[in-house]
């Protein structure tokens, strides 16, 4: 989706300028009102004049983006949210070795069915890092077969594997990250591909 304005909103009682932005996980209030809201629990969006109106969290929500802008989030919302798999580009023809600790819940249904035992029929790698052992195994086997990999890790401060030192590790080694998923609240991915030859 990611689309993102500066206008005003009125939520809850509330009336003040925001940045909003619109994420594939929902929609980010910054400014004179700050809300994070779950995409599943938007609901009834349409354009009224310069506003877009939508329920959020069972309450009226106005968010006032000029017509044009609008409608543009009106499209946005309408589009099916792809499931994590699809983020992953993981499918039947891109099947995924998983390498690392014990996978959140959201991976292991994304990677059902399309999981491989190792390398051979491997598209990418996916790995739960859930220390710094897990870190090293992923760029080693990267290296290795010259696979592409997701590194699957905790968010915040209490990651047993921060995202510095996930970057840390694969740029060290010349490696470029070129894509990022909201795993979960918990949890966040990041797609490496090794450097070019």
């Amino acid at each position: 989706m990611g689309r993102e304005a500066e206008g005003h909103a009125v939520w809850r009682g509330v009336s003040g300028a925001v940045k909003a932005l619109l994420e594939t996980e929902g929609v980010i209030l910054r400014g004179e009102i700050r809300a994070k809201l779950r995409r599943d629990g938007l609901m009834d969006w349409r354009v009224e004049g310069d506003d877009l109106c939508l329920k959020a969290e069972g309450e009226p929500l106005v968010l006032t983006l000029g017509a044009k802008e609008a409608a543009a989030w009106v499209r946005a919302l309408d589009k099916p949210v792809p499931s994590l798999a699809a983020k992953l580009g993981v499918s039947p023809a891109a099947r995924a070795w998983r390498i690392g600790g014990p996978p959140p819940e959201e991976i292991a249904v994304a990677l059902a069915g399309v999981e491989v035992a190792g390398p051979g029929d491997a598209a990418m790698i996916v790995a739960i890092l859930t220390g710094p052992d897990d870190l090293q195994a992923a760029l080693a086997m990267g290296l290795a077969h010259g696979l592409r990999v997701w590194c699957i890790h905790g968010k915040g401060r209490g990651a047993a594997v921060s995202d510095s030192a996930v970057r840390t590790a694969f740029r060290g080694a010349g490696w470029m990250d070129i894509k990022t998923s909201a795993v979960s609240d918990a949890f966040t991915a990041t797609l490496y591909r090794p450097a070019k030859a």
